[in-house]
């Protein structure tokens, strides 16, 4: 890896931060993408996600880029839309915070991100990308302020979540600009008795919900992951490419 790694903080949370190669020269903009879960899908002590999209950066197959790893105290809070009963616990519930954290990705980090780096801050140039809940939570960032996010990432997203595919199918997404990338593990959900063995059947009807409501297929792509589990390891291997085509030609 040639770029740097580096670790701030912003309103008392870890931010993990990929600067590219080229940024000490100091004369370009980059795209940004922010990764939740603090950044566990490009950090090397996971993977080799990073050196993967620098060699894609090298070919000229996808642009350099700044990547933002948001740390998150409660997921199961902040990744959820609505409040419902937890799937496992039977004395818990999801928070349903999602709307409060995602406002809080718009409105306060990223203008920070702006301030402190060299980004180029456009919305055609500003994504969010997850996996499971950050998945979940990619999307309904999307919805929620689509003048912030135009690239926009969910792997194995937890489209099970109850109420998402029906609020997905009251909202609009022809807006200009936008790309979505979605996979899902061709054996996900088929080991659970609970909601999540809708895994597949559900990231299916969310991806036909997002043609039938106006994304260009051109700007939509859907992998299956033969034999994939819902692992970090199947999802740190499938990033990088997410990430290509995600910022291919910007």
């Amino acid at each position: 890896m040639n770029g740097t790694l580096i670790n701030d903080m912003f309103s008392g949370r870890e931010l993990f931060i990929y600067l590219p190669p080229s940024y000490q020269s100091g004369r370009k903009r980059y795209p940004a993408l922010y990764v939740h879960d603090r950044g566990d899908l490009f950090d090397p002590g996971f993977s080799d996600s990073l050196e993967r999209i620098e060699h894609f950066c090298e070919r000229g197959e996808m642009p350099e880029l700044i990547l933002i790893g948001v740390a998150s105290a409660d997921r199961e809070n902040e990744y959820t839309p609505f409040r419902q009963p937890h799937v496992k616990k039977t004395d818990h519930i999801y928070g349903g915070n999602g709307a409060l954290y995602a406002a809080f990705l718009a409105k306060q980090l990223k203008p920070f991100i702006d301030r402190s780096y060299p980004t180029d801050g456009s919305r055609e140039n500003t994504g969010i990308i997850g996996k499971s809940f950050g998945g979940l939570i990619s999307m309904y960032t999307a919805c929620l302020h689509p003048e912030t996010f135009g690239k926009i990432g969910s792997l194995s997203g937890s489209f099970w979540f109850q109420g998402i595919t029906e609020y997905m199918r009251s909202q609009s997404f022809e807006n200009a600009n936008l790309r979505i990338y979605m996979d899902v593990g061709s054996t996900e959900g088929t080991d659970r008795e609970n909601l999540q063995k809708e895994m597949i059947p559900r990231t299916k009807e969310a991806f036909r919900i997002l043609i039938e409501n106006g994304v260009s297929p051109e700007d939509l792509k859907f992998v299956i992951d033969e034999g994939g589990a819902h692992r970090l390891e199947r999802f740190t291997k499938r990033f990088p490419e997410a990430v290509k085509w995600l910022f291919a030609g910007s």
